[in-house]
């Protein structure tokens, strides 16, 4: 039995991280998208949305083929995090949640069970 399967959570915080990195680099990628063209503070939240809903579905993904299955549950489980790091964090710089917020955490989560799910089809491929 593999490292990765005894101890499920250290994988999970792991992969998280990897995750994080992926985001905050699409982050600084958009941010130089801004200044190079101009964009508006208006642009900041979508691309922002954009970038952690990309490093929830690459966690998401890293997780069910390192896990093997249960790509649903390991999906869902790294947009919880994210999710939940949303939400302290906007917890932390806001007084109240709006619509919007909740949408985004809701994208976030949707994002790492979608990437859970096609790392599990892509590593029953390769069982195959």
């Amino acid at each position: 039995m593999s490292d990765t399967k005894k101890f499920p959570a250290i994988g999970l915080l792991v992969v998280f991280g990897v995750g994080s990195a992926a985001a905050a680099v699409s982050l600084a990628g958009f941010g130089w998208l801004m200044v190079k063209q101009g964009l508006t503070q208006e642009a900041a939240a979508p691309l922002a949305t954009a970038a952690v809903c990309l490093g929830s579905f690459l966690s998401g993904l890293l997780m069910a083929i390192l896990q093997k299955g249960k790509g649903l549950v390991w999906g869902a489980a790294e947009g919880v995090l994210f999710a939940g790091l949303l939400f302290i964090l906007g917890t932390l710089y806001q007084s109240e949640w709006e619509t919007m917020q909740f949408v985004r955490a809701g994208l976030v989560l949707l994002m790492g069970v979608l990437g859970g799910i096609l790392g599990m089809l892509r590593a029953e491929r390769k069982r195959r």
